[in-house]
């Protein structure tokens, strides 16, 4: 096990590598419960900067160690579970804000730089990254990438493969490679960011990335309603094909609503719409008022959220959904359904749980009908977990297991992928990572 961290240290220097035994318990624990085997990895390496990084992975690749990369760890256990790793190189300490180009609305940053210090930075230029990922206060940028991690923000600027248009990366053999550039109109080479988008390190280590910015809005406002399914189902059609323009749409589970218990909107049950509006304050004001009036024409209950009050409530609903993760937290899982089946998809999954009174919390993005369903890991088994996957899958969608206890993930396949990708998918693990050194089995079909 020393002799790892030892020609590493030769390498990045021993205050750059923390032989396991040193790790503190919370990482240790989420680092095991990212992997199948019971043996835990040597060490954890910590380059500080690209060249560094190409030098352990060139010395990973020449003795064939299987590596698990990551940032802060907080992901880590999200997706398939790796098998018998060697070593963890994590990109925290690559953490510089490289170029903001605030005229060209792009920033260049380092993938170990977190999310929370990148958006602190760009406010101060009156600019901010249109993305809310899981956990945005310890989460990297490289893992925000890495995992896809992007909310409800969705609804007006896209998903995190839209805002990022460079990229810089270090292959399984140590080589530097890079595609994209600094301009959102740049087209030069192949889209490799968006393949490198949700690969969740199963084919190169992330280095660098660069985003399109956007400059921060005058003014917020939200809109928060409560009814009963059909009315909430009817609602979010109509603001669909409405010329407001909300930034997010989001509909929440009965449980979820009660949970959060929004106090001007009294002891009402039932599910819930978020919408929320920026822009000039003239333009939000008029756009929330025809909001709630849509609403009321439909029978539901609903209240404008604005300044602390607004602030609050998204936080809460994150938090609430978003977990830190270890081997023994929520089960997490990410959904997704045509829009239209949003609500019907959350009526089935109470259907499915009321007969044992199973609690259970869920948040869908009316844009996309992409979500995310936390349950307890105590109450839920793998067949009431197969059971909604079945129904996503009838209405055209999937359900992956993000985050369970090892025992869950051992017994449902978690990504549940049956779309006609699979071998094109092989082909390109193969091109990247030939022998299966980099994330092994943590991706899709174990790749």
């Amino acid at each position: 096990m020393a002799a790892i961290a030892t020609a590493l240290a030769s390498i990045i220097g021993a205050d750059n590598v923390t032989p396991w035994d040193q790790i503190e318990e919370s990482r240790q624990l989420r680092i095991q419960a990212a992997i199948a085997s019971a043996t835990a990895p040597h060490c954890i390496a910590y380059p500080a900067t690209q060249d560094e990084l190409a030098a352990v992975m060139a010395c990973a690749w020449q003795n064939r160690w299987r590596v698990l990369p990551c940032g802060n760890t907080g992901k880590l256990h999200w997706g398939g579970s790796a098998d018998n790793i060697d070593l963890v190189v994590s990109t925290v300490r690559m953490n510089r804000l490289v170029r903001h180009a605030v005229g060209d609305l792009t920033v260049t940053a380092e993938a170990g730089l977190t999310f929370a210090d990148l958006q602190t930075a760009l406010a101060q230029e009156r600019q901010f990254l249109a993305l809310d990922p899981a956990y945005p206060e310890t989460a990297t940028l490289g893992g925000v990438v890495a995992t896809a991690s992007a909310g409800s923000l969705r609804q007006r600027y896209g998903g995190v493969r839209d805002m990022l248009i460079g990229v810089s990366f270090v292959r399984v053999d140590g080589q530097v490679a890079k595609a994209g550039g600094q301009v959102v109109k740049n087209v030069a080479g192949y889209d490799l960011m968006k393949l490198m988008t949700g690969s969740y390190g199963s084919l190169a280590i992330l280095s660098q990335l660069t985003f399109r910015t956007y400059p921060l809005q005058e003014a917020s406002k939200s809109v928060v309603q409560i009814g009963t399914a059909e009315a909430i189902a009817n609602v979010a059609l109509k603001l669909r094909a409405s010329v407001l323009t909300p930034v997010s749409i989001d509909i929440f589970s009965p449980t979820l609503m009660a949970t959060l218990g929004v106090a001007t909107l009294g002891e009402e049950e039932g599910f819930g719409l978020a919408a929320q509006f920026q822009g000039i304050p003239a333009g939000v004001e008029e756009q929330t008022n025809r909001l709630m009036a849509m609403g009321a024409a439909m029978g539901l209950t609903g209240c404008l959220l604005a300044a602390e009050a607004e602030a609050d409530y998204w936080r809460q609903a994150d938090q609430m959904l978003w977990s830190p993760g270890t081997a023994g937290e929520d089960v997490i899982c990410k959904l997704g359904v045509l829009p239209t089946a949003a609500v019907g998809l959350l009526q089935a999954i109470d259907q499915l749980t009321r007969p044992n009174a199973i609690p259970w919390l869920a948040r869908i993005h009316a844009s996309s009908g992409l979500g995310v369903l936390r349950f307890n890991p105590e109450e839920i088994t793998a067949d009431l977990l197969l059971k909604v996957r079945s129904h996503c899958e009838t209405e055209g969608g999937f359900l992956t297991v993000l985050q369970a206890p090892k025992a869950l993930k051992q017994a449902i396949e978690v990504w549940g992928y049956t779309g006609n990708s699979a071998q094109i998918m092989r082909r390109l693990k193969s091109q990247f990572d030939a022998v299966s050194l980099l994330s092994p089995g943590r991706f899709v079909g174990n790749l």
